[in-house]
This record gives C-alpha cells, sequence and structure tokens, in this order.
C-alpha cells in the first residue's frame, strides 16, 4: 500500500506590502500547525531579486517564479483564496482559478468588514469558492480542521500541466566515458538546443577528488549539488529547447550513494547530501527526458583513457565501475521521468554525418514518444 501523503495546500494572495506578508505569515502558521504542507509562493517561489542574484535576466526571473507556482498549484489538494483588499489580488485570482479548473477545492479568507454578506464578491469569485468564505483565521481554522477535509491521499497524483509545447527540457545523462558532451555538442551543432554545460571547468574540488576522495568527496558532492541546482533554475527562463548536461537526480541517486560506498564519507554525510537534494529538486524544474548514451563499462575505460583529462588520470577503476554499476540499476527502478537509452557503442556521433543522423533521428522519434517535439 502507498504511504499517505500529508494534504498539500496552496495559499494564494498578495504578498506585496507589509502588511499582507505579515497577515499571510499568520495564515501559514494556522496551516503548518493543522499539519498541512503548504506552498507559500512568498517563500517558496522567492522574489525576484533572489533569481537575478544568481544571474537570471528579469525576464528569466519572472519565469521561473510563474512556472514554480503553476506546478504547485497543480500539485494542491486545496487552495486557499485570500479575497481581502478593495479587489482580490489579481495573480491569487488567476491562481484560484487554474485551481477551480482542476478541480481542487478552493476555500476564501476574507476578514475585510466591508464584505458582509453572501454575493458581495464578482460572481466568477463566488462561483469558485461556492460562497465558502472564511472570515477569520479562526474560521479558516475551523474550516480546514482534518476532520472537516476529504481528500484522497492514497496515491500521489502526477503533474498534468502540459508545458511541453512551449519548449522541452531534456538531460544527457550516464557515467563517464558514455558520450554525454559529444551528444550535447551534436544537439546544439544543429541550433535547435540552448545547452546548460555541466560545470567542470571551475569545480575547484576536481583536480585532486579521484585521489583523495575522503578528504574532498563531500565538498565535491556539496559543490555539484549547488551547481547543478542553478543550472535546474536558469532552464525555466529559456524560450527554446534546453539540454543540460547531467541532472541533480543523479547526484542524489547516484553519485551520493556511490562516493559513499567508496568509503569518501559516512552515513551521516549521507543523510545530509540526500536532504539538501530532496528539498532542492522538490523546487526546482524538472526535465522532461533524460537522454541516456550508453556503452560497455570497457568501452568507457578506454574513452576515459583517450581523452586524457588529468583529473581523470587517478580515479581508480573499481569506483568507476561502481559508479556505472549505480546508473545500471537506477536506469532500470527509474520511472518518474522518461528515459531514452541511446547506444553509444554501435554509434559513432562524434566522427560520422550518417551516424548523427541517426542518431538525432533516434532521439526526435524517443522524444516524440513521450510528448515532446522540438
Amino acid at each position: 500500500m502507498a504511504e499517505r501523503r500529508r494534504p498539500r495546500v496552496y495559499y494564494a494572495a498578495g504578498l506585496f506590502n507589509e502588511g499582507e506578508r505579515s497577515f499571510n505569515l499568520r495564515a501559514k502558521e494556522i496551516l503548518d500547525d493543522l499539519g498541512y504542507q503548504v506552498w507559500f509562493p512568498q517563500l517558496d517561489a522567492g522574489f525576484l531579486e533572489d533569481y537575478m542574484v544568481d544571474g537570471l535576466t528579469l525576464e528569466q526571473a519572472r519565469d521561473a517564479i510563474f512556472r514554480k507556482n503553476l506546478v504547485a498549484v497543480e500539485q494542491a489538494d486545496v487552495l486557499v483564496f485570500n479575497l481581502d483588499g478593495r479587489v482580490p489580488d489579481e495573480g491569487a485570482c488567476i491562481e484560484a482559478g487554474i485551481a477551480y479548473g482542476r478541480g481542487k477545492r478552493v476555500i476564501g479568507l476574507q476578514t475585510d468588514f466591508r464584505a458582509v454578506e453572501p454575493g458581495g464578491n464578482n460572481l466568477m469569485i463566488d462561483g469558485i469558492i461556492d460562497y465558502q468564505i472564511a472570515g477569520s483565521l479562526d474560521d479558516l481554522k475551523e474550516m480546514l480542521a482534518p476532520d472537516r477535509i476529504e481528500i484522497d491521499l492514497r496515491a500521489d497524483e502526477s503533474i498534468t500541466i502540459d508545458l511541453r509545447s512551449r519548449r522541452p527540457y531534456i538531460a544527457v545523462s550516464g557515467p563517464l566515458g558514455v558520450g554525454k558532451t559529444s551528444l550535447v555538442d551534436l544537439l546544439t551543432s544543429k541550433g535547435r538546443w540552448h545547452a546548460l554545460d555541466e560545470p567542470i571547468d571551475e569545480n575547484p574540488y576536481l583536480s585532486d577528488v579521484y585521489a583523495n576522495l575522503k578528504d574532498l568527496g563531500f565538498r565535491m558532492q556539496t559543490y555539484y549539488l549547488a551547481q547543478r541546482a542553478r543550472q535546474h533554475q536558469a532552464s525555466a527562463g529559456i524560450d527554446k529547447p534546453v539540454v543540460q548536461e547531467r541532472c541533480i537526480q543523479e547526484d542524489g541517486l547516484v553519485f551520493f550513494h556511490a562516493y559513499h560506498a567508496a568509503g569518501a564519507y559516512d552515513s551521516n554525510d549521507l543523510a545530509t547530501l540526500l536532504s539538501l537534494y530532496e528539498a532542492l529538486a522538490a523546487q526546482l524544474p524538472t526535465p522532461d527526458a533524460i537522454v541516456v548514451p550508453w556503452a560497455p563499462f570497457d568501452l568507457t575505460l578506454e574513452r576515459i583513457a583517450a581523452r586524457g583529462r588529468i583529473a581523470e588520470r587517478e580515479i581508480d577503476h573499481s569506483f568507476l565501475e561502481g559508479v556505472y554499476d549505480r546508473y545500471s540499476d537506477w536506469l532500470v527502478d527509474y520511472s518518474e521521468i522518461p528515459i531514452v537509452k541511446i547506444d553509444s557503442s554501435l554509434l559513432d556521433f562524434v566522427h560520422s554525418p550518417e551516424d548523427q543522423a541517426e542518431t538525432l533521428r533516434q532521439i526526435d522519434k524517443a522524444l516524440e514518444g513521450v510528448g515532446l517535439t522540438v
């Protein structure tokens, strides 16, 4: 039997002045105390300046916040719609409308003394909340008491918002030596894809980590986790199809465990990394598909040796095999994101124009099979 989750509440309200933000925090405390998972935009989606500090443009920052909130509305079981003010906040109106259209329960919160009778709001607003309005925070607490809310929590619904028609977002993943960078280069060479490359060159630990796993392994993985989160975040603001080399799911589900198995850090450090991963992954854009070029392990060793990267000369082959095996298991067991596998041992997408064309054809066909078009 699937584990029951806590019900989710999306809190839709204005958050643009001190009074609004202070009141919102009081409402959130009540929802937290009742045991709900609360999506609270002023904390969970953040503010424009937070994203711009991380290097996004204003347009990219606006789009990132929009997408985060849109997905959160889709995942919510109940939306609390703050109606206070001479008119409700226009963004909250949109959020409530989306929730209603998705069959969510919408409950109004209206403490403004000017609203003293049913029917005092726009008829479209009263329609979506079905005249369910809490007149105070105490009323809201009573209306949302667990024994008064009926929600089917036996299964965790998948996101149904389809943003793929705007632009697909994929990751190219896999162990060292399978051809990830070459495949990303092929995809971007035709001008259809924008690449978010893996942050390798600026990594301060990469040159020494493989020779000193116990000293640098934890710091190496923490560094990659932060940089990978920035990659995912940046993907939301790009208007053309996005391809990213590696994704945060690989960090949390492959590399953290592989480094732990190799003795780089203890179980407490692993638990810390996984906690950070889970908190970040839940808030970040998720690739629509993961493309995995694959090759036999012995061939990956040959490729790693042939490219002659200084940092990779110290890698123990048993560690590489552990990473490879972890990937093999992950690709079999993972089902949250569609996996597209390409045999890079049979296709030379670096030198052969024919194989390049065949690789692109296979990827396009596979992506079409999961509803993605470029």
